[in-house]
Formats: C-alpha cells, structure tokens, sequence
C-alpha cells in the first residue's frame, strides 16, 4: 500500500493489522491530520512523540491492545474526541487534564481501577464513559460541570459506592439512560496485590447481616476512627492552607465567562487588584510572584500583543488570557517548581476530595473522615439503592451535615 498517498486530513485505518501506532508512514504530512480512525487493529502502545499530530481532532482507537497512555498525549492541544474503549489501559496519566479542548473521552472496557483527579480540569468536557472497567472508588468531583457533561460509570463490579456530591449533583431526582447500572456488588475483591488494604465493614441500621466491603483510595493516609479523637497532621493542614490560596488565586486568573450558572469560578468586577496572589508573595518574598500580573480591566487585546514579547510581564498573566482561565496546577508550575516532586503532585492534580460540610469545603489530601448513608438513583424501569460516602475535614463538621440523614453505622477491618 502506498502510505503517501493515503495522506489526507481524514485517515481510515481501522481493520488494516497494524501492530504499531503508524505514526511514522505520515512522512511529514503530520501537521494536516486532523482525523484518525485505529480501530480493531493490534496496537499495543501510542508512541511519545505523537504530539507532532498538532492539529489532531479525532483519534479513534477502540479494539487495540493498549495498556498505558504516554504523558506526551497532553500535548494534543485541539484534540476533542478521544476513543480508547477495548484496550487494557490500567491508568490514565493526570496530565490529561492538560487537554483542553476534549469534548468526548470513551474509556469503556479496559483495566482501570481509579480515575485522575485532574480529569475535572477538562471544562470543555461534555462525555465522559468509564463503563465495565474495575473502577474500586470515583472522585468527588470526575467532571468540571455537573449539568453540562454526561457520565456513565456501569458495570464496575469493584465500585461499592460513590461520593455524597455526585450523587447529589448528576443522580438525585434524575432518571439515569441505564437500564442496570451494575455497580455496588457486596464481593470483595481477591486481587493479590490488595492483600492488608484497609477496608470498612458497614451495618445496616436493625440489619446486622447486611454488609459490604469498601476499598479506600490508597491516597488516604490517615481515615479518622469515630471513636479516637485525632488531628491532622501538619503537613496535611499546610498543604490544604496551601491549596485554598492557589484555588482562590486561580479563580482571580480567570477572565473567560463561565460555563453556566453552576461554575465555581466567579470574578468580583469591583476588585481590581489580584490578592490572592500577593497573599502567597507575602509568605514566599525572596521569590518574585508579582511580575506584571494585572487587573481585569487591564486584560485587552492591546495590551495582550504589547506583554507577548515582554519577559518580565507575568507568563502566568499570559497563559491565562490565551486559554481565558488558569487552574492551580498552572500557578504550581511557574512559580512553585522548586518544590519536592511529592508536595508538587499533590499541590498540582489537587485533594482527593472536598469537605461536604457547605459551610467548610476544606480540601482533603490524606485526612479525613467518613460518613455513609443510603440513597437512591432512579433508572428508567425502577429505582434502585445506593450507597453514599461522605467525606469531612473533621468529626465536627460531619456533625453538621448529618442531621436528618439515615446514616450506616461501620468500623474498620482488614483483609486477610
């Protein structure tokens, strides 16, 4: 076959017996792809330098042998839809929340046990399937707007429950599209290598015999037992008053209109001054934060096309106005890149959770604490029960949230 001239914008290769990711029968031509169709080939592997497909839309790769994703595929900065369903991925890597544009994410039925927590970066995201995978637990927050993005989690025999706020915010009231979700099974999982994982034993209220065992992210160093008063410790307090500052200071970076009323992110018109940022300047002096970072009547076009060849403007202030919005992980890597790789990572993907206290919202790195209750989500030929965690800063903030809930009582246990 002559590869040459099946160089085109669009490339139908699905069904062809490759092997490898033909990346390289593009000769140069890479930059004029912007649709490849891979599907039901045996690809084990995408290659590195598969950026170079700069202006790649659409990459369908279904039906291959995939086990891991290169980190190098962020670098597909206009890429909207991306197929991975029938590989044997067993991880996505955090940088993609780096994919701006990804409209569609297919990631049915491969190995993967959790999700990254940076796939919440993905504002742009409007499916995300994660359906007959091995999922054990779901972020808190998968995608970035609830209302706008639709996800599907069925068949996960390994998840025995999901987060109180998506639960509240996709399920609650709402007919799901799925006939049987699957989910929720009381088994424990036999794998090897989770032999000594802490689990949690649950007792229905008035139902001693009624009890499923959950599996923990192995991110959570320190779960709070109800019955020892504990503190976190001062790590985990640092790098949650750490967090909030970049949060906040993140939020007053970004310009662009929000998605839709339910966005977190908000602009104060009536200040004008970035404070969060000479927050973190105050505590980190011998370090120049401040460089040219603007206020919002400040951000122009003209202004813009006069900092662009301007080193000593802010690159923070300017990958913002490119992109319209900035996320802690940006504020991370320009400033903070001194940091241990340990405290970057946690600092850059964010806390696994949020507390569910309203009045709170701490971010949870590897303290927390557990409530579980029973809910329900309605399907379309009935209604089936759920099981909710719940996950707080503290014993007292639970306290709060708790009232008129029907809460589970449970204690811990180990696997054999």
């Amino acid at each position: 076959m002559d590869y040459k001239q099946a160089v085109n914008s669009v490339l139908h290769w699905n069904y062809r017996g490759f092997t490898e990711f033909p990346l390289q029968h593009l000769q140069g031509e890479e930059t004029e792809i912007t649709d490849i169709y891979l599907k039901e080939n045996l690809i084990s592997r995408i290659p590195s330098d598969i950026g170079k497909l700069n202006n790649l839309e659409s990459l369908y790769l279904s039906g291959n042998d995939i086990t891991k994703l290169p980190r190098e595929i962020s670098k597909l900065s206009r890429l909207k839809c991306l197929d991975l369903s029938g590989n044997r991925l067993q991880f996505i890597p955090d940088e993609i929340g780096e994919m701006r544009s990804l409209k569609f994410l297919i990631l049915d039925e491969n190995e993967l046990r959790e999700l990254p927590l940076r796939i919440s970066e993905l504002r742009m995201l409007r499916y995300l399937s994660v359906c007959d995978n091995k999922l054990q637990w779901l972020p808190q927050r998968p995608v970035y707007n609830y209302h706008h993005c639709e996800f599907r989690f069925w068949r996960n025999r390994s998840l025995s429950t999901i987060p109180y706020s998506l639960w509240y915010h996709m399920f609650r009231g709402q007919q799901t599209r799925s006939l049987n979700i699957g989910c929720f099974g009381n088994s424990i999982c036999n794998d090897s290598k989770y032999n000594d994982t802490l689990l949690l034993q649950l007792r229905q209220i008035n139902n001693e015999s009624n009890r499923r065992e959950i599996h923990f992210p192995r991110k959570f160093e320190h779960i709070l037992d109800r019955n020892i008063i504990t503190t976190p410790s001062l790590v985990e307090l640092c790098k949650r008053k750490f967090y909030q500052m970049l949060d906040s200071a993140s939020k007053r970076l970004t310009t662009s209109p929000t998605i839709s009323v339910y966005s977190d992110v908000n602009y104060d018109e009536n200040l004008e001054n970035n404070n969060n940022i000479n927050n973190l300047q105050e505590h980190f002096e011998e370090f120049n934060l401040k460089n040219g970072l603007c206020s919002k009547k400040d951000i122009n076009e003209e202004y813009y096309e006069k900092c662009k060849g301007d080193t000593k403007v802010d690159k923070l202030f300017i990958k913002a106005k490119m992109k319209g919005y900035c996320v802690p992980s940006d504020i991370v890597e320009e400033h903070f890149y001194y940091l241990p790789k340990f405290l970057k990572d946690d600092l850059c993907n964010g806390p696994i959770s949020r507390c569910e206290n309203v009045d709170c919202k701490k971010p949870l790195f590897d303290f927390v604490y557990f409530e579980f209750c029973l809910e329900k989500i309605i399907l379309i030929e009935n209604t089936e029960d759920v099981l909710i965690n719940a996950e707080f800063c503290s014993k007292s903030c639970a306290e709060k949230w708790k009232t008129g809930k029907a809460l589970l009582t449970w204690e811990f246990t180990f696997t054999k």
